[in-house]
């Protein structure tokens, strides 16, 4: 058949293996809150283009470089809550183009299901040449987001799923697939052409900034204690009421929720590295993390399993780990 697939799930937050979720990308994944901790993650490289797909049950968020030698074209028909991509809401039936090499940031507040196809620009514009007489209108940097009829947006997920389903039948023979993968690039010229992209707004590089300072601050390790108000404005150069709207709008929670958050990633990465030595209750502590019994709670909601359990799964079980009232006992 020709085509590499892969269809794995994930029933623990297994960060370091959701990096490459997009074709040649690089994009580091955080949990954002209590869910269903199931991630479906379908990878399909063809001759012309990659398409990947990612089923979230849980809130995420996503950051990083997507592939610098092509462009790449995300949506996101399914969710249970809320999608903002670079600060700005992202509609059901909207496609997002980014251009070569663009940074993104993805928020899921609940779940949701996200399509990308990445096709290099020369080919996808041959493409439209040779169906429309035209070139596409596409975004030389950053990204644009265009809304098609909805029932173009439908046909263009039908051609992606119908493609999965022909890649997973040994029996399928090439013919067949680049059928189908026509069908596809058919499918996204329409939807293209027919969907004018809007640059990003004002109001979503406002947004996208103060989280970009938010994020300076996690990758500082600054936020190993609450952070106030007065000072998440300072570090944001703008008002306690703007950090706290752009937050809301642009991400789907408050700030100081988001930094909280943050911590508790750092320390699932911590107490799941082979090689720290510390305990979970000093590691929850130098995060901030000062009612461990509290912790340990929000903790288990979050990733599915318990500080010792993950201590214990990548260290081995003979560790100090802390007990649902908050004291440290031998595990």
């Amino acid at each position: 058949m020709g085509h590499p697939f892969s269809d794995r799930t994930f029933r623990r937050f297994d960060p370091e293996a959701l990096r490459a979720v997009v074709h040649q990308s690089d994009i580091e994944h955080r949990l954002l809150g209590a869910g269903e901790l199931e991630i479906r993650v379908r990878n399909r490289v063809g001759p012309q283009f990659a398409v990947d797909a990612g089923d979230y049950g849980c809130a995420v968020y996503a950051q990083g470089v997507l592939p610098r030698q092509a462009l790449t074209i995300g949506l996101a028909p399914v969710r249970r809550g809320l999608v903002f991509t670079n600060g700005r809401q992202l509609a059901a039936d909207a496609l997002q183009v980014f251009a070569e090499g663009a940074t993104v940031d993805y928020v899921t507040t609940h779940g949701a299901h996200w399509r990308a196809v990445t096709v290099t620009r020369d080919h996808l514009q041959a493409h439209a040449v040779r169906r429309l007489g035209r070139e596409l209108v596409l975004p030389a940097t950053g990204c644009e987001q265009f809304e098609p009829n909805p029932v173009m947006t439908l046909q263009l997920i039908e051609q992606i799923e119908a493609g999965y389903r022909l890649a997973a039948d040994p029996a399928t023979d090439p013919g067949t697939m680049l059928l189908c993968d026509m069908g596809l690039l058919d499918a996204l010229t329409e939807a293209l052409a027919h969907g004018p992209g809007t640059p990003e707004p004002r109001g979503a590089r406002t947004r996208r900034r103060i989280l970009g300072a938010l994020e300076s601050v996690v990758r500082l390790g600054a936020q190993s204690a609450e952070v106030d108000a007065a000072t998440l404005s300072r570090l944001c150069a703008a008002s306690e009421r703007l950090v706290e709207q752009a937050m809301r709008q642009g991400a789907g929670m408050p700030p100081k929720r988001w930094l909280t958050m943050a911590r508790f990633n750092r320390v699932y990465a911590e107490l799941s590295d082979p090689g720290s030595t510390r305990s979970v209750t000093d590691t929850a502590m130098h995060w901030g993390f000062n009612h461990l019994g509290r912790f340990a709670s929000n903790y288990r909601a979050v990733f599915a399993e318990s500080p010792s359990d993950t201590v214990a799964r990548v260290r081995g079980p003979h560790r100090t780990r802390v007990t649902p009232c908050g004291t440290v006992s031998a595990a």
